[in-house]
């Protein structure tokens, strides 16, 4: 059921299960706990209506951090209202201990944690022989591209609906165990001594309200967890177990991204067979290259990843086709008829080898000519310098004091990014696929090539995970150090950012919870 205000909550008869944010996490782990048949209130600050958190609720300092600004957003279904869906797993290396990055090693092991990617692809939709590669290829009768032995490539998943709220609609909408409250705003918890017992809800006309609950789980997102945690432990009416955690928003990461060369294919017909995207029975995979384990550990680098995109003029023109119909589709406004003919006109002569490609090939049409470029996706090595705190003398109008974001980098980064270029060329000459140019900047190994990097929306840290609270700020199984039913969800849970998009292990991270919840809150009963 979803609601328009706390006003409308049905208060239930055993405190339920408190999640705070109806992103991705939040409601990824509601509609698990509900499906398990554990009362849940999912709250969520905003509403239908996509918006942004108000310039007074932030600022920035160090490094430029266009995320914070551009890549959040207030709503139901937060920020999967502005990404694209593409899953992409953590590996075994993530969660080692490297002695070469500073705070590596997690206190969960790999092997343990990826017994729930099963489930959590299967939530999702991606369900039996999807979930590999190698079948995946298969399915299009194609071998996976073998190009050298410190180079793999893989293969990325892509939701049909990535926005989970429309996703899950019919669990948010009818499933009696979850009610969700939008237009609801968190800034706080309330308890007694190591336990939470309510979530604190501000008006914005100076007045607070506390809703009960059992357990209390925090899926604001990254900044905003951070945010509400300090805040919480400023509170001077409660002494709150976490008041004291210095690790409270430091190592703070994100991925650095942009191009690093350019490539230029000995076959077109054979590289676009390996490295255009794959569409299956509605499905979209796109291949992507990475660093081998071993060349990682070897050359005591962070981990990069990379996608190879292609620009041709065609392009412009099948975008605003796509954006068309889609409009026509959703009886939204259309635009001009005009540009619809002229977009048309000048995709006549692709049509037929698009349809062609599309429909046998599974794949989509990469124009001959295209030019290429190597956008690489890159780890960066988590500092406790790089950090959210919050300035208590600047507040919004529900008195959540501002928080403040000062991202920095290490410089490992740029020696990372050179040694995985370099690799990179050398794997696609020698097997003769493809020369490659590499950023003259980025071979001279020169600082300033870092500038021309920017982050990338994949916020993670300020809540890490750790083995006690001198080196974290959550264990294990997530629950705030020194609090009895108080966890975190998210990515800024993560010790470190591997090369991957956060958001499938942010989410198997909350399948995960979810088992535990349910055990817990069924000792409880």
């Amino acid at each position: 059921m979803i609601l328009d205000s706390i006003k409308e909550w049905k208060e239930a008869e055993n405190d339920p299960i408190v999640v705070v944010g109806a992103g991705a996490v939040g409601i990824h782990l509601s509609v698990l706990l509900a499906r398990q048949g554990r009362k849940v209130v999912l709250l969520e600050s905003g509403n239908h209506i996509l918006s942004s958190f108000a310039s007074n609720a932030y600022r920035t300092e160090g490094r430029e951090h266009n995320g914070i600004r551009l890549g959040r957003s207030v709503a139901l279904g937060g920020t999967t209202n502005l990404w694209g869906g593409q899953l992409v797993e953590f590996e075994a290396l993530d969660f080692e201990s490297r002695d070469w990055v500073a705070n590596s090693g997690w206190p969960v092991g790999y092997e343990e944690f990826s017994r729930y990617f099963g489930p959590t692809y299967d939530a999702l939709g991606y369900e039996g022989e999807t979930q590999n590669d190698e079948q995946v290829w298969a399915l299009i009768n194609r071998r996976p591209p073998q190009i050298s032995d410190d180079l793999l490539v893989f293969l990325t998943r892509w939701l049909k609906q990535p926005n989970l709220a429309k996703h899950y609609r019919e669990d948010l909408e009818t499933n009696p165990n979850l009610q969700v409250v939008l237009n609801t705003k968190v800034v706080g918890f309330a308890g007694q001594q190591n336990r939470v017992e309510g979530v604190k809800l501000a008006d914005g006309k100076g007045g607070f309200d506390i809703l009960p609950g059992s357990h209390f789980v925090l899926g604001a997102g990254t900044i905003e967890n951070a945010r509400l945690l300090l805040a919480t432990a400023l509170d001077d009416q409660w002494y709150c177990p976490w008041k004291e955690n210095d690790k409270i928003g430091r190592y703070f990461h994100d991925h650095l991204g942009g191009p690093v060369a350019k490539i230029t294919p000995k076959d077109h017909k054979e590289f676009f067979g390996e490295f255009s995207t794959i569409v299956f029975k509605g499905r979209k995979y796109l291949p992507k290259v990475r660093s081998q384990p071993s060349f990682v550990r070897e050359n005591r680098i962070l981990g990069v990843q990379a996608m190879l995109t292609f620009e041709h003029s065609v392009k412009e023109h099948l975008v605003f086709l796509k954006q068309f119909v889609k409009a026509a589709l959703g009886s939204r406004e259309i635009g001009s008829i005009t540009k619809f003919f002229r977009h048309a006109w000048a995709c006549l002569r692709y049509l037929p080898p698009l349809m062609w490609t599309y429909i046998v090939e599974h794949r989509l049409l990469v124009p001959r000519g295209s030019d290429i470029q190597i956008i690489v996706q890159a780890e960066v090595e988590p500092l406790p310098e790089s950090r959210i705190t919050v300035d208590p003398q600047k507040r919004d109008a529900y008195g959540l004091p501002m928080a403040v974001l000062d991202w920095q980098l290490s410089g490992k980064e740029l020696e990372s990014l050179a040694c995985f270029a370099e690799m990179v060329k050398r794997s696609f000459e020698d097997s003769g696929k493809a020369t490659v140019q590499i950023d003259r900047q980025l071979v001279d190994r020169d600082p300033q090539f870092l500038d021309t990097l920017h982050d990338t929306n994949h916020q993670g840290g300020g809540c890490i995970m750790g083995t006690s609270a001198e080196n974290g700020v959550v264990d294990q199984d997530l629950k705030v150090f020194g609090s009895d039913n108080m966890f975190v969800i998210g990515p800024s849970i993560f010790r470190t950012a591997s090369h991957a998009n956060c958001t499938f292990t942010a989410l198997t991270f909350a399948t995960r919870l979810s088992k535990h919840l349910v055990e817990a809150t069924h000792a409880a009963d």
